[in-house]
């Protein structure tokens, strides 16, 4: 059975109400209320009929319930003539999500007029061409009503139209010839948002040629600049909005011709670029202004400082500098709402007490510094402030008196001390106070905010230990984020929460040893982190039960034991890594797009995790467990695999060719495992690999060269300690991106190929990458849902996104030992070739990697001499070259190398002296040895013509000391007599200045010389009589 398409029906419909009938009234001449014309009821009882899955705006729309069609919902008629004239059908199947829609300024016109408003529909077809019969129509609106096609030219017999909406149908086009325009004489409003225009200039002329013209969107339709030849014209235009096109500076020149009569103008998201000529200011009737997202630079009050107007301004991400006091002291007594985030202003925050009528102030990412007025307190009218993302500092000040604040954000700043009160603050809905340095969270701070949905305090210095009064009152809780502080949960075991929560993010706080009985009554649960909780406990049945709505979990680093017995069936992302959970790994659901079960105590074989029919899981990583066994050959069922880690585990055998499927791969572990065999050919097929570690296999074979052929996107190869042998390919040459290169320790012979110095990302500052991210796009959608047409989307890529990132992780040896590096590796740019058989000389080419830190040959059979340019490489800290056979000096430019940390040249054939300078000096005798031709400091044998003849060298010694002593005794008798004669003269001067000072000294000498009688006197006496 054929099904009737809704806009097929509607155009009969249409047609109808075009078609001439006479007038009905009373003899007397009186008005009278007509109901509705029969033929136009049935047509739309035909239309409601084939409308499949309708709202229930059309519930009313029923023949056995109501005979006048007048009186259904959406529909309005002539009074006089009983005609249907106004159809009102926007979201008839299902309302597109509130936030997707945009809130601009709307104008309805239709006193009188014929009107016609399907917008928000799902109609998925093109516009019918007989529509440009219907010559009655004022207002037509068919936006967001997934329109395809071209926009028939047919519209352009509407000469009565004043309204025309069909923006934000993405699919819809413009055509080759958007001239039928110009009929449209009578046009006032024209949104064609998001349908490209062709030639992009040409939007221009819709203002010269339609004189009536007052409102304009034209957002995202691949516009240009206007020709400066259009400029003669007289235009009513008062709204214009061109965001999202390819506008460059030059309108501002060309906006000098409408300064009169614009009250709103939007050039966001264009290429504008600069600093805005002073002629923008004379655009004194502008009340609606927006600039974010452009390249705007220079003084922003000096641009706008005459636009007293304005009520509505954002001047985001631009590059505008100034002093915010002075900018905020300016003549914008009127603004309501201003967001200057993203920009490079500086200063600290003024008095806005001033601006009465301000609701909404956006200052975050910029560079204010110092503290938050006190005066922020008295301005009780302020709804929304952000100030997140500055250098704002010292403690917060009370905002009891904040009755309107609905939206506050301050965090990542550098506040300190304890919450302040917001007690006061009824309709806070949002607090984000999260990366300060806030000490203290006492109970009055935020328990009685019963309508606030969101609290971030997370990444804080908190110190504090929270029970049921910090959360009693907050009835309307849905996000609850805490993490990184030093907090402590203590809730009573029965107390049950006013609230229910949908984020619950309390990462290292302290939560354990049980799970916490609370949660076991969130039934709305999407997200849920627990990560580095102490919880030593065994996950609860009654947790698994909360998982129907759960999207995220993380119970990460914690001591979480026991086996898995779990139903994740709708869980997203799940990390149970660092715990020591025990048993085979469970199945994979199908819709789950990330799994980290890293770092347990899981067993078996990777067969229990194996699927029969095709997922979406983007990461996956089981490394650091105890599986073993052959590796699964399904791959073909992982296609959608971003990052996969094996590693550390005891997986034996090939890895197997289906690993070839995995076309969106952009990280590949096995390391530290059993394997065996060469690299599977198919591997070539994987061109997004990034980061591949093969390293401490069993893997044999040459190193194959697709690698450089096919891999291009490759930064890090790793395959270290393993059996592969032959010469290095020639091909390896061709990865620009590379940066760290490990094949140490395995059998790879011949020379290394000259062409080494093409590795542009070892040459480049600027080419890192420390953190990965990745979409759930094109993947699943994140929420379950049906078309609004005609059942289940087709592909998932329709439904919203959510993004994820990691850090790569690799085990380098450095400087003699072995490190782990996380966020930092991006910036270690490495060759470790070293316990191979490689032979010859080092290519010079080595020596154009400027920007390489770390250099490993040692262990092999290099000959011949280091290239005397090695100095070039500044940047080395690590350089190992022991146990080869190179020979000849040690280049002499290595003495600039400032930067080097390990230096180890040792069993050799290096000769003569070791170059002098502060590095080469510094390092231990170790460094040198083996190398029986070098001489020099540090080693102890001198080089030869360092030592005099011995006679030349005992005479030299003799006058030198003779010398010397000579000198010494001259200045020693010197010092002798200075001194007697300063103490001598210094003290008999005292005794004849000082009469005091000489009398107590003769009778120190008097008492001294009795006592000394008396003593010798008594001793005399009892040596006589002891004789």
């Amino acid at each position: 059975m054929n099904t009737i398409h809704p806009l097929n029906v509607l155009l009969v419909l249409l047609v109808l109400l075009c078609m001439k009938t006479s007038s009905f009234g009373s003899k007397d001449g009186k008005q009278m209320t007509m109901r509705c014309i029969e033929r136009e009821r049935e047509a739309l009882l035909l239309f409601r009929q084939s409308v499949a899955n309708a709202n229930d705006d059309l519930d009313s729309w029923n023949e056995e319930q109501q005979q006048d069609c007048c009186k259904w919902k959406g529909v309005g008629c002539d009074n006089h003539t009983g005609h249907v004239t106004h159809l009102l059908l926007s979201s008839l199947i299902s309302p597109f999500p509130s936030d997707l829609i945009y809130s601009g300024r709307s104008h309805v016109y239709s006193e009188g007029t014929r009107y016609l408003n399907l917008s928000f529909n799902y109609f998925d077809g093109p516009i019918p061409k007989s529509i440009g019969s219907l010559n009655s129509l004022r207002y037509l609106d068919l936006s967001y009503s997934w329109l395809t096609g071209v926009i028939p030219h047919e519209l352009g017999n509407l000469s009565k139209l004043q309204h025309l909406a069909l923006g934000h149908n993405f699919i819809l086009k413009g055509g080759e010839n958007i001239n039928w325009l110009f009929n449209l004489s009578s046009l006032t409003h024209l949104d064609l948002s998001g349908v490209p225009i062709d030639p992009p200039t040409i939007w221009a002329s819709f203002i010269q040629r339609i004189p009536s013209l007052s409102v304009l969107h034209l957002s995202y339709c691949n516009l240009l600049s206007p020709s400066s030849a259009i400029n003669n014209f007289s235009s009513s235009i008062s709204i214009l909005h061109l965001d999202g096109n390819n506008i460059t500076s030059s309108i501002f020149n060309w906006l000098s011709y409408l300064s009169g009569s614009l009250v709103e103008l939007d050039l966001s998201s264009n290429l504008l670029e600069g600093r805005i000529p002073e002629s923008f200011s004379h655009m004194t009737a502008l009340t609606y202004l927006d600039l974010r997202e452009n390249q705007l630079t220079g003084v922003l009050l000096k641009s706008i400082y005459k636009l007293s107007s304005l009520q509505v301004a954002d001047f985001s991400s631009n590059n505008f500098t100034g002093n915010l006091d002075d900018l905020l002291s300016g003549p914008f007594r009127l603004l309501q709402r201003l967001r200057i985030s993203g920009n490079k202003l500086t200063g600290s925050l003024p008095d806005i007490t001033q601006l009465s009528f301000l609701r909404e102030l956006a200052l975050n990412s910029n560079q204010l510094n110092g503290y938050l007025p006190t005066v922020f307190e008295h301005h009780s009218a302020l709804q929304f402030l952000n100030l997140s993302s500055n250098h704002l500092r010292g403690v917060l000040p009370d905002f009891t008196r904040f009755s309107s604040l609905t939206w506050l954000y301050l965090d990542n700043n550098e506040f300190s001390g304890s919450l302040p009160n917001f007690t006061g603050c009824s309709s806070l809905r949002e607090l984000q106070l999260s990366e300060n340095r806030l000490t203290e969270w006492e109970t009055q701070s935020t328990g009685l905010l019963a309508s606030l949905e969101d609290l971030d305090l997370s990444r804080n210095s908190i110190h504090s230990t929270i029970s049921e009064l910090h959360l009693f009152n907050l009835s309307s809780l849905k996000n609850l984020r805490t993490s990184f502080n030093s907090l402590t949960f203590k809730f009573s075991s029965a107390w049950l929460p006013p609230f229910q929560l949908q984020e619950i993010s309390l990462a290292s706080c302290k939560l354990g040893p049980k799970f916490p009985n609370w949660i076991r009554n969130q039934r709305n649960i999407h997200h849920l982190d627990f990560s580095n909780t102490q919880i030593s406990d065994t996950i609860p049945i009654w947790l698994w039960n909360l998982t129907s709505s759960m999207l995220v979990l993380n119970l990460s680093s914690n001591k979480i034991r026991g086996k898995l017995s779990w139903k994740y069936d709708h869980i997203r992302e799940i990390d149970l890594s660092s715990n020591y959970l025990v048993g085979s790994l469970p199945p994979i659901p199908e819709n789950c797009l990330k799994i980290n079960l890293s770092k347990n105590k899981f067993s078996g074989t990777f067969l229990s995790l194996s699927v029969v029919q095709d997922i979406y899981l983007r990461f996956l990583d089981v490394s650091h467990n105890h599986l073993f066994g052959a590796l699964p050959d399904n791959w073909l069922l992982f296609q959608s695999l971003v990052f996969l880690n094996l590693g550390y585990n005891n997986f034996s055998g090939r890895i197997p060719m289906s690993i070839g499927h995995l076309v969106s791969l952009q990280t590949l572990i096995l390391r530290n495992n059993k394997l065996s065999g060469e690299l599977p050919a198919s591997l070539r097929n994987c061109r997004s690999l990034g980061f591949v570690d093969f390293g401490l296999n069993e893997l044999s074979g040459k190193v194959p060269s697709w690698i450089g052929e096919d891999l291009s996107e490759l930064y890090a190869l790793i395959l270290k300690f393993n059996r592969f042998n032959g010469s290095l390919p020639y091909e390896i040459c061709y990865l620009s991106n590379l940066h760290f290169l490990d094949l140490s320790q395995n059998r790879i012979s011949g020379n290394i190929p000259p062409c080494f110095g093409n590795l542009t990302a070892m040459t480049q500052i600027g080419t890192e990458v420390s953190e990965h991210t990745y979409s759930s796009e094109s993947t699943i959608a994140l929420f379950d849902s049906e078309s609004p047409a005609s059942g289940p989307i087709p592909s998932p890529v329709d439904g919203p996104t959510r993004s994820y990132s990691y850090f790569d992780i690799v085990v380098a040896r450095w400087k003699g030992q072995e490190f782990e590096y996380g966020r930092n590796f991006a910036y270690l740019k490495m060759i470790d070739l070293s316990t191979n058989e490689l032979t010859g000389e080092i290519p010079t080419g080595i020596t154009r990697l400027l920007e390489l830190k770390g250099l490993n040959f040692s262990g092999n059979k290099f000959i011949g001499r280091v290239p005397l340019e090695i100095g070039q490489l500044k940047g080395l800290e690590c350089l190992d070259l022991s146990k080869n056979r190179f020979s000849g000096e040690i280049p002499p430019s290595m003495s600039g190398l400032n930067f080097l940390a390990y230096l180890d040249v040792s069993d050799n054939n290096f000769s003569g002296r070791i170059p002098s300078g502060t590095q080469l000096q510094g390092f231990s005798i170790s460094a040198y040895e083996g190398n029986t031709g070098l001489c020099g400091k540090p080693l102890t044998n001198s080089c030869p013509g360092d030592e005099p003849s011995d006679d030349i060298h005992r005479s030299y010694v003799e006058v030198e000391v003779d010398g010397e002593d000579i000198e010494y005794k001259k200045w020693l008798y010197i010092s002798a007599v200075l001194g007697f004669s300063t103490t001598f003269w210094g003290f008999i001067g005292s005794l004849v200045l000082n009469r005091r000072w000489r009398h107590a000294y003769f009778l120190f000498l008097y008492n001294l010389k009795e006592s000394i009688y008396v003593t010798m006197a008594v001793r005399i006496a009892r040596l006589q009589r002891t004789v």
